[in-house]
């Protein structure tokens, strides 16, 4: 049953104080709210940007745009309300409030990254991979990292924050890298220190190879992509080819965002197609995303191979 009350709870709560930094205001998704499954609300500083998932009835569609009007109206900061709604492939906008800055922002720990906020189902900023992004900052001094996957490149732009000596990035969608070759020059990065290959990472093993070896590597696939990556079926292939690329005391950084597959998933890969490689530790889920389920929600798993001489007896 549809009961709007924590979602209004929720951004009473946010009140004026909103932060400068990209936030999950409501996370419906997480299915801690029985009744608002459908339902994300996020803030990028000057936009909040919800979006509906799935077939909602009208009269909760409305209830929920006009509790979002009503922030926007209480709260100077607000300048654009969008509503984003996905429902069995499809994807329609409704501008609630306001109009949309010319260019927007996602801002999190001193970092600047482009959105785009359109008919296109991602926005170009995943923000529940935070803890991820933080944990690569303090691992990348002076590492060559691999960002595999690497859409808009965040990981990248955290990497060479953190002090990478070099980021190789990869990924099929060449609209995606260029994205993240801006991401680069808003943060005042040296480009010279990353490369940007829109390549197919199942085709690119061996450039890979001569561009390798990496210290650190990041694998943030689509869990369901039809005709390029079904995380069921091509995370273990892909673990198989990257043997050859690390050097011995590597460290990987796998995430998984696909409720259907639980967190003994991916250990078990890297025992079956990447021996040698040691589970560290899962890192934690960001406040702002909690979940009733933490087998459902993304999964950012460490994995470490120990030197031959460590891990002799």
């Amino acid at each position: 049953m549809f009961e709007p009350g924590p979602l209004k709870a929720a951004l009473h709560s946010a009140g004026s104080a909103l932060p400068s930094d990209a936030t999950r205001l409501f996370h419906g998704r997480g299915h801690c709210h029985p009744g608002l499954e459908f339902i994300n609300v996020d803030w990028f500083a000057p936009v909040v940007w919800a979006v509906a998932y799935g077939e909602v009835a009208d009269a909760d569609l409305a209830a929920i745009k006009a509790l979002l009007s009503e922030f926007a109206r209480d709260n100077k900061a607000v300048q654009c309300v969008y509503l984003q709604r996905r429902d069995r492939g499809e994807v329609s906008m409704d501008l609630l409030y306001g109009a949309l800055p010319e260019r927007c922002f996602a801002i999190e720990d001193g970092a600047r990254y482009e959105l785009s906020f359109g008919k296109n189902q991602n926005i170009g900023f995943f923000l529940d991979a935070r803890p991820g992004r933080q944990w690569l900052v303090q691992q990348a001094p002076g590492k060559r990292v691999l960002n595999l996957f690497a859409y808009t490149c965040a990981f990248s732009v955290a990497a060479l924050r953190g002090g990478a000596d070099k980021v190789v990035n990869i990924d099929m969608a060449r609209s995606a890298i260029a994205t993240g070759q801006r991401n680069h020059a808003l943060n005042n990065l040296p480009l010279e220190r990353a490369n940007f290959l829109p390549h197919d990472i199942f085709r690119s093993t061996r450039k890979l190879e001569k561009l390798g070896p990496f210290d650190l590597v990041v694998i943030d696939p689509p869990s369901r992509q039809k005709g390029s990556f079904e995380a069921d079926k091509d995370y273990g292939r892909l673990l198989g080819k990257l043997n050859t690329m690390l050097s011995p005391d590597a460290s990987i950084l796998a995430c998984l965002n696909a409720p259907y597959l639980g967190e003994d998933f991916l250990p078990a890969l890297f025992t079956e197609h990447l021996p040698g490689f040691n589970y560290v530790q899962r890192l934690a889920q960001r406040a702002d995303f909690p979940e009733a389920d933490p087998e459902r929600c993304l999964k950012m798993q460490v994995f470490r191979r120990l030197p031959p001489a460590a891990a002799a007896p």
